[in-house]
């Protein structure tokens, strides 16, 4: 009896070597024995070639090993188990991401040992068998180290290394004893059992960071026992450091008058700035899982600004971020893109003001396969009167209008019918022309008159040549009027512009040739002599 139970120790130990000291480098599964179990029965159930029960007998000193009392903890190295194989599934992508170097797409099976990377504003979300989920942000990098399943067992195992970048993640809550899900840092490990959080690894100086929004989080280093972190916490970890002690997130930010509707392919984000918060962080996904993130940005203070948005139903959401780097809680909200076909852009000379009689001509940048433009003009008045409605093929008309202040506005047509949003209206003054100044002699001076119109600013101009080079008389006015000294003998020239409310000029008016007559008096000609 003694010899065989040498022979079986013998053995045990044989295969411990062969392991190649698995007991230190995996951890445990820990099955719960049922009625009826054994370990011979274990190892047909569970157990991988070339490790058997006898290994499972010695490992938790069992010492009967044909009877195991019901409610056992029996633990088995996860070495020692035969391996289902599985793989994670792209559920989400966006901009430049690849699968071990090659184009990343939607519905790609992201097997064991695979390496994701993305590129700048770039993301892609993997769905696990278990249904958890993991965002890879940009600029990230990460190998699925592990997604495997046990023969016999329920639950999965996941490993991710995060090189660099971020990672946000859902976990499904973990049953079964090989449930495990953990992310990996070249400066910290975080285990879960189901919650959600995020983890960061910056590229640069190796910190690791972990903000838990959901459940509880375990994150370990290289020296120092693992930390617990509950919901509402975050730690950082430095490289050859342990974990510093968590401390609170930043409180979700508060949106400010963001509308539902947007006509533009940038959203601004208004928020109430957060106390202690160092930048804020927005993003937009199509879903409000946030499986399908299309774009985010960072700004070091209130508002966030989001450019490229696409159309259609989407949610926004934000949060700030402290001095340490760990990122808070989230605002949520839903919104409307309705931005394309984009409006095109006003062009051409006109300014904002035009005169009454003459033509007025409006222009717009042509927006590329375009089947036209819609084209309006809106009187000022409370309310506002619609003028004229167009639809025109050309990116610009020419219109008379009467005397008054308007507003107007184009949009493009799309192809199957109907138009995009309305670009940026643009004011129009409709005035009178500048009258050609008048002259009379008061003693020693001479005063200048014209007709403008009211709320007009004047440059008037006295010169001793036609090109207005020697300027005698240079003067703005808010006055259609100027009182000057009598000049000495000789011929001058004279014009007068105005400009309107919102800073646009009017043409000089045709240069008139001032020169003195007999007996003192001063005339003007339209016309040099």
């Amino acid at each position: 009896m003694a010899l065989h139970r040498h022979r079986i120790l013998s053995a045990v130990l044989g295969v411990l070597a062969w392991s190649g000291g698995a007991f230190a480098a995996d951890e445990d599964i820990v099955y719960t024995a049922r009625p009826g179990d054994t370990l011979i029965g274990l190892q047909k159930q569970l157990l991988a070639a070339p490790f058997g029960w006898k290994g499972v007998m010695l490992h938790n000193r069992i010492a009967e090993p044909r009877r195991i009392p019901t409610g056992t903890q029996v633990r088995i190295p996860e070495a020692w188990l035969r391996v289902e194989a599985r793989s994670a599934q792209v559920v989400g992508v966006h901009g430049e991401a690849t699968l071990n170097g090659r184009p990343l797409a939607l519905e790609d099976q992201v097997p064991p040992g695979a390496v994701l990377r993305t590129g700048n504003a770039s993301f892609v979300t993997l769905r696990m068998p278990d249904e958890s989920r993991l965002t890879l942000q940009p600029d990230s990098e990460a190998r699925l180290e592990k997604i495997q399943g046990f023969a016999g067992l329920t639950g999965q195992t996941a490993q991710i290394h995060l090189e660099r970048g971020r990672i946000e993640n859902t976990v499904a809550v973990q049953r079964g004893p090989a449930a495990r899900y953990r992310i990996r840092t070249p400066s910290a490990s975080v285990s879960v059992r189901g919650t959600e959080f995020r983890v960061g690894s910056d590229g640069t100086d190796g910190r690791a960071r972990a903000e838990v929004t959901g459940g509880e989080v375990r994150v370990g280093a290289e020296t120092g026992p693992a930390t617990a972190v509950a919901m509402g916490f975050g730690v950082t970890a430095e490289p050859g450091g342990g974990v510093q002690p968590p401390q609170a997130l930043l409180p979700a930010p508060a949106l400010e008058g963001l509308a539902t509707v947007h006509e533009r392919t940038a959203v601004e984000i208004t928020l109430r700035p957060v106390d202690k918060a160092v930048a804020y962080r927005a993003q937009l996904a199509r879903d409000a899982a946030f499986t399908d993130v299309v774009t985010e940005a960072v700004s070091p203070a209130p508002p966030v600004r989001l450019e490229n948005v696409p159309d259609g139903r989407l949610w926004v959401r934000v949060r700030a971020i402290d001095a340490a780097g760990l990122e808070g809680f989230d605002t949520q909200r839903a919104l409307e893109v309705r931005a394309r076909p984009v409006p095109p852009d006003a062009a051409g000379p006109l300014a904002g003001a035009a005169f009454v009689g003459g033509p007025v001509h409006f222009e717009w940048t042509p927006v590329a396969d375009a089947p036209g433009y819609r084209f309006q003009v809106l009187r000022r008045a409370a309310p506002e009167v619609l003028l004229i409605d167009r639809e025109v093929v050309t990116s610009g008309i020419d219109l008379t209008l009467p005397r008054g202040e308007f507003r107007w506005r184009v949009a493009t047509l799309k192809p199957a019918g109907g138009q995009g949003p309305w670009g940026d209206a643009r004011a129009l003054a409709v005035t009178r022309p500048i009258g050609v100044p008048t002259v009379r002699r008061y003693n020693d001076r001479l005063r200048f008159e014209w007709s403008g119109d009211d709320g007009q600013i004047y440059d008037f101009q006295l010169a001793r040549d036609a090109g207005f080079g020697d300027l005698v008389v240079n003067q703005r006015l808010g006055e259609a009027a100027i009182t000057v000294p009598v000049p000495a003998g000789g011929r001058y020239f004279v014009r007068v512009r105005g400009t309107d409310a919102q800073g646009a000029a009017s043409p000089y008016t045709p240069v008139q040739v001032l020169y003195r007559l007999p007996l003192l008096m001063w005339t003007l000609s339209n016309a040099a002599p």
